[in-house]
């Protein structure tokens, strides 16, 4: 009796060594891996990147929104034509300035932005103007009696993003160059609000508010229009911050 009680502790002595065993760091896997395993455990999978400071993404992201619901489009010449010989251009005639870059919309696009962020967004044609003067207006005019629509190059992906729209051009032909025109319905305007902004001759504004504003839905806001005298954009910022000041828009 006393032979087999001693033989039943020798056994569950050896048993209780093996056990132990597991806790030998030699069979333990490699410090890489034992990271890899802990970082997708529940509690880790919502965790901060904690290289960087806990909440130090929050603010790049409030960042990131700020004017990002505003799109500035708009449509000029210069961004729609080939100069061969830019030397060539008299810059000083007012015929002829607007064909370099920037051009005299995007340059009123510019200061919008400056002033109220959000994205601009040039409307480009997939066949370009002449950048003879004489020309462009010709193809304009002949657009105009056809009441064309050019197709298009450029494309705004995220449109629906957008709740407020500046939108500039010159006065051609006293109304909306065609491919604005193109540009506008192309897309679903409802519940937006539209800002206008028009470089022109001694034509104003003309009918370019008025045909806009019969392509949009009943449901588009559409604010006051500033309009700009060609040969003074170079000169018009102060103007263009007191019509945005003007416009109690919250950007």
């Amino acid at each position: 009796m006393k032979r087999w009680v001693s033989l039943v502790l020798s056994a569950l002595l050896l048993f209780s060594l093996a056990a132990c065993g597991d806790g030998d760091t030699s069979n333990a896997p490699p410090a890489e891996s034992h990271e890899n395993m802990t970082s997708q455990t529940p509690s880790d999978t919502n965790r901060p990147d904690q290289s960087e400071p806990v909440g130090s993404q929050e603010p790049a992201g409030q960042e990131e929104a700020e004017g990002s619901h505003i799109l500035i489009a708009y449509f000029t010449w210069a961004d729609n034509t080939v100069v061969e010989d830019p030397s060539s251009v008299d810059v000083d005639a007012t015929t002829s300035a607007s064909v370099l870059a920037p051009g005299n919309a995007a340059k009123l696009a510019a200061w919008i932005q400056e002033a109220v962020g959000g994205d601009l967004h040039s409307i480009v044609v997939e066949e370009p103007y002449s950048s003879d003067y004489d020309e462009c207006l010709d193809r304009a005019a002949e657009e105009k009696a056809d009441n064309a629509r050019p197709a298009l190059a450029t494309h705004v992906e995220n449109m629906e993003d957008y709740d407020i729209v500046f939108l500039g051009f010159p006065n051609w032909w006293y109304t909306l160059p065609m491919p604005v025109l193109t540009f506008v319905e192309e897309y679903d305007w409802s519940g937006k609000t539209v800002v206008p902004f028009v470089t022109h001759g001694t034509g104003g504004l003309s009918s370019t508010i008025r045909d806009l504003t019969a392509v949009l839905p009943e449901d588009t806001t559409i604010l006051e229009a500033i309009g700009v005298y060609r040969p003074e954009v170079d000169e018009s910022e102060a103007a263009v911050q007191d019509w945005l000041a003007g416009l109690n828009l919250e950007f």
